[in-house]
């Protein structure tokens, strides 16, 4: 039998004339010629045990054989299997967690404190080498940085079992304890690492720090904060899926290792689905979603094509209405809006997530799916970047991340989403697009190579001693010119120096009539946070077009004062929504007021504002003239003009409809590590709180 007799074999519906001895002498040869392809065939078999009764002490030899540890029996191993069991298990975690060979490999490197950079598929269990290095209580700090908010909370939850051992925190203003795991983005990681004494790092998904066309600012964030660690000489763990390489050509005074490997746990299955002439891709994919029974993740591009295709999935009929979700649906409703399509099609058994939904309820729609109490999930790249679900399959319906065709490594990346460990093994793909042409990146640290792209705004932030010569002259101009501090253009860093130049030197032209305005501390009126608005459009978004439902400095004053007026998310929605008739105008102007909310209110305003103080304070000392205070007022509208934990419990999965509620019976402390203690033991009353709401909470209560 060759390799595709063979997987033709496993496929197939055994018979009394099946030999399954031959199967498995086929494998085990394989397997001798090719451990890599053998694995696979072993997982086939594994998948379909049942059929192979009687060979299992064979099939388990094999198992051994492929170093897939974790999936023997360890009753039944001989004392020389047991001894190899026994080394593959890590010191300090659950006595039933094994390491597979490469696992194993990977944990021993840096229990010897090697640096690792390890590329390897999404099903090897990367994150578990995290928790047994911590689990190992070699480290009092460790930083864990993660490229989004929605996985600072997955990992939060994963690390919850050590918080004996370490304190957990995942927002700057928490306290620090003796011992701390920081679960940060990168934009958090900017404002705490120079106040800690790091031991250990962690850069999950670290192929974010090779510059990408549609994410440079992050990308060079991020770069600053591996910086800034490896010059605190801290061992580190950089993990990703698929690449190819790392350029190592400026990392000369770090030594570290790079293992790439293509060990897998689950095997995938692809299968195209051809959409003929004429026909509708959209009923295609309803067609075949509504003949797939087992948990179901549905790619799309952007948040318009998962609604695009989530009301089709609601029109088509094929899709039963079942009462598993109706709480969560009538809150959603009531605290929303009555048509907002995620809790109709939530009745539906089908989920959405995406980054404009609120992120309590996106925690929710995961957690949802992985309890079997949706089906389908239609999601966009926010959800394949690192979040783990139990996805049995994964259909790829378009070929784009917005408007740009996804590379192969990006394909890799989704696709590694179906299938999981001791759930699924074996996932499958459908693909409405051929994939992309095979092509594995090759990550550049554009901080240690100091290439000619490299912006200036992440230059300056080296030290004089890191920079090359090319580097050295290409920021002479800013260390040189006297209108800014140097102090100054690093703190702002993620604007570009020669914006904060312009702005600067427009303060200082008109430095009697700007300080006569901007001078506020505390809280603005109308005039001078309009003039704040017009400058950071002008100067710092620089933009002619529409920007998350903004397009001027005038619409940003007009747009923070309508979300303050409005006094909630629901009115806010309301009020964007009030000339929409029809379901689907309704549903992007629900969309757009999370926008506004999501990127404007919580994080983007808040920051800008706090830079043009900043800049403006420098042109005002040297003036002598009295500074202007603008983190209050930033501070209170980066919380929604509520209150300071709103945000921070939100992201630990807890509305901020149902905080606001708990407020209202209890006073919550603003300091985050208060409010948590405080919360840790409070119990909602079925009188004032609804079951779905006391779940929340409930749930919330688990992992704090």
């Amino acid at each position: 039998m060759n390799e595709q007799e063979l997987r033709k074999a496993l496929r197939s519906d055994f018979t009394s004339e099946t030999d399954r001895f031959l199967i498995i002498k086929h494998i085990s040869s394989i397997i001798t010629a090719n451990q890599v392809v053998g694995q696979e065939f072993v997982l086939r078999m594994l998948a379909r045990l049942n059929d192979f009764q009687g060979f299992e002490s064979v099939i388990s030899g094999l198992v051994r054989q492929i170093g897939l540890f974790p999936y023997l029996d360890e009753d039944s191993l001989s004392f020389k299997d047991t001894i190899a069991y026994e080394t593959h298990r890590p010191v300090g975690l659950n006595e039933n967690i094994i390491f597979h060979h490469a696992q194993a490999e990977v944990y021993y490197a840096l229990m010897r404190g090697e640096n690792i950079v390890l590329s390897a598929p999404t099903s090897f269990g990367k994150s578990l080498i995290i928790d047994s290095i911590i689990a190992s209580e070699r480290y009092n700090n460790i930083v864990i940085i993660v490229p989004t908010i929605a996985l600072i909370d997955e990992t939060r939850k994963r690390l919850s079992q050590f918080k004996e051992l370490y304190k957990i925190i995942t927002h700057p203003s928490q306290s620090k304890s003796v011992r701390n795991v920081f679960i940060l983005t990168q934009e958090r990681a900017i404002e705490i690492i120079p106040e800690i004494e790091v031991d250990f790092f962690i850069i999950d998904e670290f192929y974010k720090l090779s510059p990408q066309k549609s994410d440079e600012d992050r990308c060079h964030v991020l770069n600053q904060v591996f910086y800034s660690l490896v010059k605190k000489d801290a061992q580190f763990y950089l993990l990703g899926p698929n690449i190819e390489r790392v350029s190592t050509a400026l990392l000369d005074n770090i030594k570290y290792r790079f293992i790439r490997t293509d060990y897998k746990t689950v095997v995938s299955e692809r299968h195209m689905v051809r959409v003929k002439t004429g026909e509708n891709a959209i009923n295609k994919l309803i067609e075949l979603s509504s003949e797939l029974t087992e948990p179901t993740l549905i790619f799309c591009q952007s948040p318009a094509s998962a609604n695009k295709i989530a009301i089709a999935f609601l029109n088509s009929g094929k899709f039963s209405k079942t009462e598993n979700n109706d709480e969560l649906s009538y809150w959603l409703k009531d605290n929303y809006h009555s048509e907002w399509i995620l809790p109709n099609c939530l009745e539906h058994e089908i989920g959405i997530h995406h980054g404009k939904i609120p992120r309590a309820i996106a925690q929710k729609c995961v957690k949802l799916f992985n309890d079997g109490k949706i089906k389908y999930l239609i999601c966009t790249s926010t959800l394949i970047e690192g979040v783990n679900t139990k996805a049995k399959n994964v259909i790829i319906f378009d070929n784009k991340i917005a408007r740009t065709k996804f590379d192969y490594f990006t394909f890799n990346n989704i696709c590694g989403r179906s299938g999981r460990m001791f759930e699924h093994f074996i996932g499958n793909i459908f693909l409405f697009h051929e994939p992309p042409t095979a092509e594995l990146p090759l990550v550049d640290f554009p901080i240690f190579s100091q290439n000619d792209d490299v912006p200036e705004k992440l230059l300056i932030n080296i030290n004089e001693e890191d920079l090359k010569d090319s580097s050295r002259q290409k920021i002479m101009k800013y260390l040189e010119q006297d209108i800014l501090s140097k102090e100054t253009l690093k703190r702002n860093s993620y604007i570009d120096l020669d914006k904060q130049l312009r702005l600067a030197t427009y303060i200082q032209d008109n430095i009697v009539k700007i300080h006569r305005i901007l001078k506020w501390n505390q809280y603005p009126n109308n005039v001078q946070l309009k003039l704040a608005c017009l400058l950071i459009w002008k100067y710092f978004v620089a933009s002619n077009g529409m920007t998350y439902g903004v397009c001027s400095g005038e619409q940003l004053h007009f747009r923070i004062n309508q979300f303050r007026e409005a006094g909630s998310i629901k009115n806010f929605i309301s009020t964007i929504s009030e000339n929409c008739n029809i379901s689907d105008d309704i549903n992007k102007a629900i969309e757009l007021a999370f926008d506004i909310q999501r990127y404007w209110i919580n994080f983007q305003f808040p920051r800008y504002l706090i830079s043009l103080g900043d800049i403006a304070n420098d042109i005002f000392k040297r003036h002598n003239l009295p500074v202007c205070d603008y983190s209050y007022f930033g501070s209170l509208v980066e919380c929604y003009f509520i209150a300071p934990y709103v945000v921070p419990l939100d992201e630990y999965g807890l509305p901020v409809q149902i905080s606001q509620k708990i407020g209202s019976v209890i006073p919550i402390s603003p300091n985050i590590d208060e409010a948590l203690s405080q919360l840790s033991s409070f119990v909602p009353s079925p009188r004032r709180f609804s079951n779905i709401e006391r779940d929340f909470v409930n749930e919330f209560k688990k992992y704090i």
